[in-house]
């Protein structure tokens, strides 16, 4: 499946303009680009900013858009991970053996007041953190795509948005081995510079 690896995206207001910075995850070597996009200008000019807006989460939520530091790919995490319950009969990564049904309710205006929930939701400032003991003293967990890094600095290790979230990276066999710990943004550790890398 081919997918927009995004890096930004800016909603120019006053230039009726949407520009996506991002690269093609299946073109080799990834080069990303920042370009205007029409389907999202025409949109920003015809019906607004939350109906951009809405159309980016939609792109987030159903794949075709990934990756990037920004309020709608945070917004999906709040649909899987705050409002699963109501977002699970939307979610096209159920099965569900009327899909003709399904694509109806994700047209609905039910689904566009979720979304719109889920963008205007406030993140905690809160952050989880994986960690587990290394012969006596506590390091965290860097995500990489095939393994997990161990570092001792919190500063550097990988920062989640939710719980669950964090506890979706434990991998099967150290269930008992990694916790999950909540750290603040303000939060220093004087080991900084110390990396221990363990891979598994």
């Amino acid at each position: 499946m081919s997918y927009e690896l995004v890096k930004s995206i800016k909603i120019d207001e006053e230039n009726e303009k949407v520009f996506i910075t991002c690269a093609s995850n299946n073109v080799r070597p990834i080069t990303y680009s920042k370009e205007n996009y029409p389907y999202y200008s025409n949109l920003l000019k015809e019906k607004g900013k939350q109906a951009v807006e809405l159309a980016l989460l939609k792109g987030y939520e159903s794949g075709s858009l990934q990756r990037g530091d920004n309020k709608y790919r945070n917004a999906r995490k709040v649909l899987v991970y705050i409002f699963s319950k109501e977002y699970a009969k939307f979610n096209w990564r159920n099965s569900y053996e009327d899909s003709d049904k399904q694509d109806e309710l994700r047209k609905s205006k039910e689904f566009d007041e979720l979304l719109l929930r889920a963008l205007n939701y406030k993140i905690p400032k809160e952050r989880y953190v994986l960690t587990k003991d290394s012969y006596g003293e506590k390091v965290y967990g860097k995500r990489c795509p095939t393994c997990m890094k161990w570092l001792y600095s919190v500063d550097k290790a990988t920062k989640y948005l939710f719980e669950e979230e964090a506890k979706q990276n434990i991998f099967n066999e150290f269930k008992d081995e990694w916790k999950v710990e909540v750290v603040n943004k303000k939060w220093k550790n004087e080991k900084e510079n110390n990396t221990l890398k363990v891979w598994c």
